[in-house]
């Protein structure tokens, strides 16, 4: 009981499935305690039943994280039933395709609230729940197209963007509390977002394919590497590592920055 309590514990918004699921199933298996927060409520449920079922710690709650009161709520939770919260890991997140001229207005709000908004909200109250208890980390998921632009994706792109700052500036004030903010910042993965797109496509083969051409290490990320990523950042190995913005993405910004 007392090694159990010892464990760590980390709340990852978008858990219920992608790569959210993936950094859950990662930190649980590492020995942290962990909650799956996602709208997504059966899934949920079921990735923290499965985990629990192999000898895990892990629960679920359904959260909207633009939802102030929610949040608040879920983290409250997490204190309450384990005492303490050590990592925060927001990976909830949505896309929409249009450019800058033809991405309709409730598109763009939904955009920036789920990926910008979200993440400051869970934040705005994680990090002192962090503070209180010593101080730890906090992971966003952000993407390579926070950094570079990619035409059709103006509001994704936006979003990222915004929320690599966002990172930086929650680093720096939160630096004398002991909490380590920093971004990872994935390309195309096998997992996730782009996945869903591709198998929508009507060659997901092709676009896979193309993908993995346009990226130096000729091959897309794995969803296994991003929570590795997650996982160290999380950990005392990066405890001098803050407001950094990790790029997962087989040196593809490095290549188009240039």
């Amino acid at each position: 009981m007392s090694a159990r309590l010892a464990s760590p514990v980390a709340l990852v918004t978008g858990g219920a499935s992608g790569l959210g699921e993936a950094i859950v199933r990662r930190l649980a298996a590492d020995g942290s305690r962990v909650v799956v927060a996602d709208v997504d409520e059966a899934r949920g449920q079921q990735v923290a039943d499965d985990l629990v079922a192999a000898g895990r710690t892990v629960d679920a709650m359904t959260v909207d994280v633009t939802s102030e009161g929610e949040v608040a709520a879920s983290v409250d939770a997490v204190v309450e039933r384990h005492g303490r919260l050590d990592a925060l890991v927001c990976s909830a997140a949505v896309e929409t395709r249009a450019s800058v001229v033809d991405c309709e207005d409730d598109a763009w709000q939904e955009v920036l609230d789920v990926n910008v908004k979200g993440p400051f909200l869970c934040m705005k109250h994680a990090i002192p729940a962090i503070a209180q208890h010593g101080g730890g980390a906090v992971v966003l998921m952000s993407s390579v197209l926070g950094v570079i632009g990619s035409p059709g994706y103006a509001a994704y792109c936006a979003s990222k963007g915004a929320l690599n700052n966002l990172a930086k500036q929650a680093a720096i004030e939160h630096a004398p509390d002991n909490v380590r903010v920093n971004v990872v910042a994935p390309s195309a993965t096998d997992t996730g977002l782009f996945a869903r797109v591709a198998a929508r496509a009507d060659d997901p083969d092709a676009m896979f394919a193309m993908v993995a051409r346009n990226t130096p290490m000729q091959r897309l990320g794995t969803a296994d590497e991003v929570a590795a990523t997650v996982a160290f950042l999380c950990s005392p190995g990066a405890a001098f590592i803050s407001g950094a913005i990790i790029p997962l993405d087989g040196a593809m910004a490095a290549r188009r920055i240039l």
